[in-house]
Protein backbone atom coordinates (compact mmCIF):
# COMPACT_ATOMS: atom_id res chain seq x y z
CA UNK A 1 0.00 0.00 0.00
CA UNK A 2 1.42 3.11 -0.89
CA UNK A 3 2.17 6.17 1.10
CA UNK A 4 -0.57 8.93 0.58
CA UNK A 5 0.99 12.67 1.21
CA UNK A 6 -1.09 15.95 1.78
CA UNK A 7 -0.72 19.55 1.63
CA UNK A 8 -2.68 21.41 3.80
CA UNK A 9 -3.08 25.57 2.71
CA UNK A 10 -5.06 28.21 4.68
CA UNK A 11 -5.71 30.62 1.50
CA UNK A 12 -6.51 34.06 2.57
CA UNK A 13 -6.18 37.16 0.00
CA UNK A 14 -3.68 35.27 -2.15
CA UNK A 15 -3.82 36.04 -5.34
CA UNK A 16 -0.25 37.86 -6.26
CA UNK A 17 0.85 34.57 -4.76
CA UNK A 18 -0.60 31.70 -4.80
CA UNK A 19 -0.30 30.22 -8.01
CA UNK A 20 3.36 30.45 -7.69
CA UNK A 21 3.22 28.11 -4.55
CA UNK A 22 0.84 25.79 -5.88
CA UNK A 23 3.54 25.01 -9.13
CA UNK A 24 6.43 24.57 -6.83
CA UNK A 25 4.55 21.96 -5.05
CA UNK A 26 3.10 19.91 -7.94
CA UNK A 27 6.51 20.37 -9.18
CA UNK A 28 8.16 17.97 -6.68
CA UNK A 29 9.97 14.93 -7.13
CA UNK A 30 8.27 12.97 -4.52
CA UNK A 31 4.51 13.68 -6.19
CA UNK A 32 1.70 14.93 -3.06
CA UNK A 33 -1.83 13.18 -3.63
CA UNK A 34 -3.69 15.87 -2.26
CA UNK A 35 -3.70 19.85 -1.93
CA UNK A 36 -6.46 20.74 0.31
CA UNK A 37 -7.10 24.48 0.38
CA UNK A 38 -9.44 25.99 2.73
CA UNK A 39 -10.32 29.91 1.62
CA UNK A 40 -11.70 32.02 4.48
CA UNK A 41 -13.59 34.29 2.37
CA UNK A 42 -11.01 36.51 0.72
CA UNK A 43 -12.37 40.35 -0.42
CA UNK A 44 -9.49 39.78 -3.89
CA UNK A 45 -9.61 37.70 -6.48
CA UNK A 46 -8.02 34.31 -4.85
CA UNK A 47 -11.06 31.97 -5.88
CA UNK A 48 -11.45 33.24 -9.41
CA UNK A 49 -7.62 32.88 -9.92
CA UNK A 50 -6.96 29.16 -8.20
CA UNK A 51 -10.42 27.94 -9.75
CA UNK A 52 -9.09 29.29 -13.14
CA UNK A 53 -5.81 27.45 -12.22
CA UNK A 54 -7.61 23.89 -11.44
CA UNK A 55 -9.55 24.01 -14.43
CA UNK A 56 -6.88 25.15 -17.07
CA UNK A 57 -4.71 22.18 -15.71
CA UNK A 58 -7.40 19.13 -14.89
CA UNK A 59 -6.49 19.25 -11.34
CA UNK A 60 -9.83 18.21 -10.01
CA UNK A 61 -8.69 14.65 -8.75
CA UNK A 62 -5.55 16.35 -6.92
CA UNK A 63 -6.94 19.64 -5.71
CA UNK A 64 -9.71 19.63 -3.15
CA UNK A 65 -10.73 23.89 -2.92
CA UNK A 66 -13.33 25.07 -0.32
CA UNK A 67 -14.22 28.78 0.35
CA UNK A 68 -15.87 29.07 4.43
CA UNK A 69 -19.26 30.37 4.37
CA UNK A 70 -17.95 33.13 6.90
CA UNK A 71 -14.27 34.41 7.81
CA UNK A 72 -12.53 31.97 10.84
CA UNK A 73 -9.42 33.71 11.53
CA UNK A 74 -6.31 31.93 10.59
CA UNK A 75 -5.67 29.46 13.02
CA UNK A 76 -9.25 27.73 12.62
CA UNK A 77 -9.18 27.58 8.88
CA UNK A 78 -5.49 25.92 8.84
CA UNK A 79 -7.25 23.18 11.05
CA UNK A 80 -9.68 22.92 8.82
CA UNK A 81 -7.54 21.99 5.90
CA UNK A 82 -5.66 19.77 8.13
CA UNK A 83 -8.77 17.66 8.88
CA UNK A 84 -9.79 17.49 5.54
CA UNK A 85 -6.73 16.04 4.39
CA UNK A 86 -6.57 12.46 4.24
CA UNK A 87 -2.83 11.40 3.71
CA UNK A 88 -0.24 9.86 6.25
CA UNK A 89 1.77 12.67 5.86
CA UNK A 90 0.72 15.97 6.40
CA UNK A 91 2.73 19.37 5.03
CA UNK A 92 1.70 22.52 6.52
CA UNK A 93 1.70 25.06 4.01
CA UNK A 94 1.40 28.95 3.53
CA UNK A 95 0.10 30.48 0.21
CA UNK A 96 2.98 32.29 -0.57
CA UNK A 97 6.27 30.67 -0.10
CA UNK A 98 8.09 28.48 -3.67
CA UNK A 99 9.23 25.06 -2.22
CA UNK A 100 12.12 23.56 -4.05
CA UNK A 101 11.22 20.79 -6.04
CA UNK A 102 13.08 17.86 -3.86
CA UNK A 103 11.05 19.62 -0.46
CA UNK A 104 8.83 16.39 -0.18
CA UNK A 105 10.97 13.69 -1.34
CA UNK A 106 13.76 14.98 1.38
CA UNK A 107 11.41 15.18 4.02
CA UNK A 108 9.38 12.20 3.87
CA UNK A 109 12.51 10.30 3.79
CA UNK A 110 13.91 11.65 7.02
CA UNK A 111 10.54 10.73 8.60
CA UNK A 112 10.65 7.37 6.94
CA UNK A 113 13.81 6.61 8.46
CA UNK A 114 13.03 7.85 11.87
CA UNK A 115 9.88 6.36 12.92
CA UNK A 116 9.51 8.41 16.64
CA UNK A 117 9.68 11.50 14.50
CA UNK A 118 5.73 13.06 14.63
CA UNK A 119 6.59 16.71 13.52
CA UNK A 120 9.98 17.57 11.65
CA UNK A 121 10.16 21.47 10.89
CA UNK A 122 13.12 22.42 8.59
CA UNK A 123 15.50 25.39 7.25
CA UNK A 124 14.31 27.91 4.70
CA UNK A 125 15.62 30.61 2.98
CA UNK A 126 13.66 33.78 3.41
CA UNK A 127 13.69 36.46 0.14
CA UNK A 128 11.48 40.12 0.03
CA UNK A 129 8.77 40.38 -1.84
CA UNK A 130 7.94 44.30 -0.51
CA UNK A 131 9.83 47.15 0.46
CA UNK A 132 7.97 47.17 4.12
CA UNK A 133 8.31 43.35 4.95
CA UNK A 134 9.08 42.10 8.16
CA UNK A 135 12.12 40.40 8.57
CA UNK A 136 13.18 37.13 10.20
CA UNK A 137 14.43 37.13 13.30
CA UNK A 138 18.09 36.88 13.93
CA UNK A 139 17.83 34.70 16.65
CA UNK A 140 16.61 31.25 14.41
CA UNK A 141 18.43 32.34 11.28
CA UNK A 142 21.72 31.95 13.57
CA UNK A 143 20.52 28.29 14.34
CA UNK A 144 20.53 27.44 10.31
CA UNK A 145 23.33 25.06 9.38
CA UNK A 146 22.19 23.69 6.21
CA UNK A 147 24.31 20.84 6.61
CA UNK A 148 21.25 17.87 6.29
CA UNK A 149 21.55 17.29 10.24
CA UNK A 150 18.87 15.94 12.27
CA UNK A 151 18.05 17.44 15.49
CA UNK A 152 15.97 16.59 18.61
CA UNK A 153 14.21 19.08 20.60
CA UNK A 154 14.51 18.49 24.55
CA UNK A 155 11.95 19.57 26.40
CA UNK A 156 12.77 22.79 27.90
CA UNK A 157 12.32 26.16 29.01
CA UNK A 158 13.33 27.61 25.58
CA UNK A 159 12.07 24.98 23.53
CA UNK A 160 8.75 25.03 24.77
CA UNK A 161 8.68 28.23 22.70
CA UNK A 162 7.94 27.37 19.15
CA UNK A 163 11.14 27.60 17.34
CA UNK A 164 10.30 27.46 13.27
CA UNK A 165 8.49 28.66 10.78
CA UNK A 166 4.79 26.18 10.71
CA UNK A 167 5.03 26.36 6.96
CA UNK A 168 8.28 24.39 7.30
CA UNK A 169 6.79 21.52 8.97
CA UNK A 170 5.04 18.04 8.07
CA UNK A 171 3.45 16.10 10.84
CA UNK A 172 2.53 12.61 10.92
CA UNK A 173 -1.15 11.30 10.41
CA UNK A 174 -0.80 8.92 13.31
CA UNK A 175 0.43 11.52 15.71
CA UNK A 176 -1.73 14.69 14.45
CA UNK A 177 -4.55 11.84 15.18
CA UNK A 178 -3.25 11.10 18.82
CA UNK A 179 -3.41 14.99 19.59
CA UNK A 180 -6.17 15.94 17.93
CA UNK A 181 -8.72 16.32 21.02
CA UNK A 182 -6.57 19.18 22.34
CA UNK A 183 -6.75 21.56 20.04
CA UNK A 184 -9.10 24.06 20.65
CA UNK A 185 -10.64 26.42 18.62
CA UNK A 186 -7.96 29.55 18.02
CA UNK A 187 -4.46 27.63 19.08
CA UNK A 188 -2.29 28.25 16.13
CA UNK A 189 -2.04 25.11 14.00
CA UNK A 190 1.72 25.07 14.30
CA UNK A 191 2.14 26.30 18.26
CA UNK A 192 -0.11 23.15 18.91
CA UNK A 193 1.68 20.77 17.26
CA UNK A 194 5.15 21.59 18.35
CA UNK A 195 4.12 22.14 22.36
CA UNK A 196 2.36 18.40 21.82
CA UNK A 197 5.41 17.04 19.90
CA UNK A 198 7.79 18.37 22.13
CA UNK A 199 5.54 16.89 24.93
CA UNK A 200 5.91 13.43 23.44
CA UNK A 201 9.57 13.83 22.49
CA UNK A 202 8.48 13.45 18.83
CA UNK A 203 9.58 17.07 17.86
CA UNK A 204 12.73 16.95 15.22
CA UNK A 205 14.25 19.88 13.19
CA UNK A 206 15.41 19.25 9.80
CA UNK A 207 18.90 21.66 8.98
CA UNK A 208 18.12 21.62 5.34
CA UNK A 209 16.70 24.82 3.28
CA UNK A 210 13.55 23.02 1.61
CA UNK A 211 11.78 26.45 0.53
CA UNK A 212 12.03 29.96 -0.36
CA UNK A 213 9.92 31.95 2.83
CA UNK A 214 8.46 35.05 1.06
CA UNK A 215 8.29 37.79 3.09
CA UNK A 216 6.32 40.58 2.47
CA UNK A 217 4.18 43.20 4.18
CA UNK A 218 1.07 41.11 4.60
CA UNK A 219 2.65 38.32 6.64
CA UNK A 220 0.55 36.88 9.44
CA UNK A 221 2.95 35.42 11.89
CA UNK A 222 6.28 37.53 12.09
CA UNK A 223 4.88 41.03 13.11
CA UNK A 224 5.74 42.00 16.19
CA UNK A 225 3.05 42.61 19.49
CA UNK A 226 4.38 46.45 20.42
CA UNK A 227 1.56 47.72 21.13
CA UNK A 228 -0.17 47.20 24.75
CA UNK A 229 -3.30 45.05 23.38
CA UNK A 230 -1.27 43.18 20.85
CA UNK A 231 0.97 41.89 24.02
CA UNK A 232 -1.69 41.35 26.65
CA UNK A 233 -3.69 39.09 23.29
CA UNK A 234 -0.11 37.31 22.94
CA UNK A 235 0.30 36.71 26.79
CA UNK A 236 -3.41 35.41 27.20
CA UNK A 237 -3.08 32.96 24.38
CA UNK A 238 0.55 31.47 25.77
CA UNK A 239 -1.23 31.16 28.68
CA UNK A 240 -4.07 29.36 27.62
CA UNK A 241 -1.60 27.11 25.59
CA UNK A 242 0.71 26.29 28.13
CA UNK A 243 -2.79 25.10 30.31
CA UNK A 244 -3.49 22.80 27.71
CA UNK A 245 -0.37 21.50 26.80
CA UNK A 246 -0.16 20.52 31.03
CA UNK A 247 -3.38 18.96 30.52
CA UNK A 248 -1.84 17.12 27.65
CA UNK A 249 0.97 15.83 29.47
CA UNK A 250 -0.86 15.00 32.70
CA UNK A 251 -2.54 12.96 30.46
CA UNK A 252 -0.69 11.57 27.58
CA UNK A 253 3.18 11.90 28.75
CA UNK A 254 4.79 8.47 30.22
CA UNK A 255 8.22 9.95 30.38
CA UNK A 256 10.80 9.13 33.24
CA UNK A 257 10.54 12.91 33.59
CA UNK A 258 6.76 13.47 33.23
CA UNK A 259 6.93 15.41 36.52
CA UNK A 260 9.71 17.60 35.51
CA UNK A 261 7.55 18.50 32.65
CA UNK A 262 4.51 19.15 34.92
CA UNK A 263 6.65 21.33 37.28
CA UNK A 264 7.83 23.45 34.22
CA UNK A 265 4.79 23.89 32.46
CA UNK A 266 3.24 25.22 36.29
CA UNK A 267 6.12 27.54 36.61
CA UNK A 268 5.80 28.55 32.67
CA UNK A 269 1.99 29.35 33.60
CA UNK A 270 2.38 31.35 36.93
CA UNK A 271 5.11 34.05 35.21
CA UNK A 272 2.94 34.49 32.31
CA UNK A 273 -0.08 35.40 35.16
CA UNK A 274 2.88 37.26 36.58
CA UNK A 275 3.32 39.51 32.67
CA UNK A 276 -0.35 39.60 32.07
CA UNK A 277 -0.87 41.61 35.61
CA UNK A 278 2.43 43.60 35.12
CA UNK A 279 0.56 45.24 32.26
CA UNK A 280 -3.05 45.25 32.31
CA UNK A 281 -2.90 46.02 35.78
CA UNK A 282 -0.02 48.09 36.49
CA UNK A 283 2.59 46.13 38.74
CA UNK A 284 5.60 47.55 38.48
CA UNK A 285 6.66 45.16 41.46
CA UNK A 286 6.23 41.90 39.20
CA UNK A 287 8.80 43.13 37.23
CA UNK A 288 10.79 42.58 40.18
CA UNK A 289 9.23 39.07 40.61
CA UNK A 290 9.64 38.25 37.28
CA UNK A 291 13.80 38.28 37.98
CA UNK A 292 13.06 34.71 39.05
CA UNK A 293 11.53 33.75 36.12
CA UNK A 294 13.83 35.11 32.99
CA UNK A 295 13.71 31.07 31.78
CA UNK A 296 10.33 31.79 30.82
CA UNK A 297 10.86 34.17 28.54
CA UNK A 298 11.50 33.70 25.22
CA UNK A 299 13.49 36.65 24.85
CA UNK A 300 14.66 38.62 27.32
CA UNK A 301 14.33 42.17 26.35
CA UNK A 302 10.55 41.52 26.64
CA UNK A 303 11.36 42.23 30.45
CA UNK A 304 11.96 46.15 29.93
CA UNK A 305 9.69 46.28 27.07
CA UNK A 306 6.58 44.68 29.40
CA UNK A 307 8.00 47.37 32.47
CA UNK A 308 7.37 50.45 30.22
CA UNK A 309 4.07 49.25 28.71
CA UNK A 310 3.13 49.01 32.52
CA UNK A 311 4.24 52.39 32.96
CA UNK A 312 3.01 54.29 30.30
Amino acid sequence: MSTEISVAMAAYNGEKYIIRQLESILDQTRKVHEIVIFDDCSTDNTKAVIDKFICENKLQDIIDFRVNDKNLGYASNFMRAIDKSRGDYIFFCDQDDIWTENRVEKMLSVMEENPKIGLLGSEFLPFKSSIDAPKVPGWELSKFKNDGSIEKLEFNSESIFIGCQGCTMVIRRSFFEEIRPFWYEGWAHDEFAWKLALSMDKLFFYHEITLKRRLHSDNVTLHKEHKKEQRLKYLKDLKKSHEMTLEFIKEKCHSDTKEYRIKLMKRHIRATDLRIELIEDKKPVNSLKMLFYTDCYHKKRSIPVELIMALR
